[in-house]
């Protein structure tokens, strides 16, 4: 199996050590998921997913078929959460790859009724159902004949879009003060304060953080460009700020560990690339601890980026650029989160509050 889908499906319940009977299920899940790694440069963590989800699809009609196709809906609640918890993990996948190519968008009915029925969140049921889509549409690339009701007409629930939560920078400068009075090692206290500075000074996701290499820093310049690698693996140049490179530069220094051009930027005490959960745990840690809003993650120094961008007077497709965003609409979200500061701000002190 490839390193990075080894990595990615290393939960001891992947697919790959289930008994399928049918090897050809097996080999077109395994190519499914690859395809997803090297054509579609989908992040480990979503590999992940779609092979969570899908494998309890494939256990659920197991199930289902086992129990001649009973009606759901006159199981209760109850009957339904123990037939997860007692009999949904299958250890062995009992369907025929005929069964499974040809399955109908009918048969798949009865399993978003089981999830939406057991409450599985919105978010949840519409990645399901992105996972299962995607496991079709790749089956219809290479020539299988399946139900076209499957592309057309399987569709996730409808989510209403939250507004991204900003930070302020007054937020910001509290955190990294918090970490330089920490009592923690001195080089990782300079590589957290790196990674803030970098993803509110840049934008960038903190997978796309993670995958800098050192070579791809000018740390003998005052300012210059990093290459990062997005989402559907695209490429976009961002602009390094004085700032951003000054407290790379202190991280480099006060690291213990060797650099060569191939050594990721920031690593963890292994001397390996740094685990985006060890970041996401320290920075969860320091919101706590100063009793910052629950939003305050991560991403969010992202979406703060994006809006100070924003109403410093850039333009919206010079934001989308630097983000890295497909689509303009994405990007458009921003001008609504600065349009509600606006109202709020306007409320707060205009005259006419102070009337009555």
């Amino acid at each position: 199996m490839d390193k990075k889908l080894n990595y990615s499906l290393k939960n001891s319940r992947s697919i790959f050590n289930y008994t399928i009977t049918d090897q050809n299920i097996k080999n077109y899940i395994y190519s499914w998921l690859k395809y997803l790694d090297l054509e579609k440069g989908f992040s480990e963590k979503t590999i992940s997913s779609y092979e969570i989800d899908f494998r309890k699809f494939l256990n659920f009609l197991c199930w289902y078929k086992k129990n001649k196709y009973i009606d759901l809906s006159s199981l209760s609640k109850d009957n339904l959460i123990k037939i997860i918890n007692s009999d949904f993990n299958f250890e062995k996948i009992d369907l025929s790859s005929s069964s499974l190519f040809e399955l109908k968008y009918n048969e798949i009915r009865p399993y978003l009724f089981f999830i939406t029925f057991l409450n599985y969140k919105k978010t949840t049921r519409r990645r399901i159902v992105a996972a299962i889509k995607s496991f079709y549409k790749y089956l219809y690339k290479n020539n299988k004949k399946i139900d076209p009701s499957i592309l057309n007409e399987l569709k996730g629930p409808k989510i209403d879009q939250a507004l991204p939560r900003p930070i302020n920078v007054h937020e910001i400068k509290e955190i990294i003060n918090e970490i330089k009075n920490s009592k923690k090692i001195n080089w990782i206290k300079k590589r957290d304060i790196a990674m803030i500075t970098a993803i509110y000074g840049c934008g960038l996701r903190i997978n796309e953080i993670l995958s800098i290499k050192y070579q791809d820093i000018p740390i003998t310049h005052t300012k210059g460009y990093v290459k990062i690698i997005g989402k559907g693996n695209k490429e976009r140049l961002v602009p390094l700020i004085s700032i951003v490179l000054k407290s790379v530069n202190e991280y480099i220094n006060a690291c213990p560990f060797n650099f060569n051009n191939e050594t990721f930027l920031f690593l963890g005490k292994n001397f390996k690339k740094l685990n985006p959960g060890t970041f996401q745990r320290n920075f969860r840690e320091i919101r706590k601890k100063l009793d910052l809003h629950k939003s305050f993650t991560p991403h969010a120094l992202r979406h703060s980026f994006a809006t100070h961008m924003l109403e410093g007077g850039a333009d919206v497709r010079t934001i989308q650029k630097l983000l890295g965003h497909k689509s303009l609409k994405s990007t458009q979200v921003y001008t609504e989160v600065s349009q509600e500061q606006l109202s709020k701000l306007y409320n707060k002190f205009h005259p006419r509050n102070k009337i009555n």
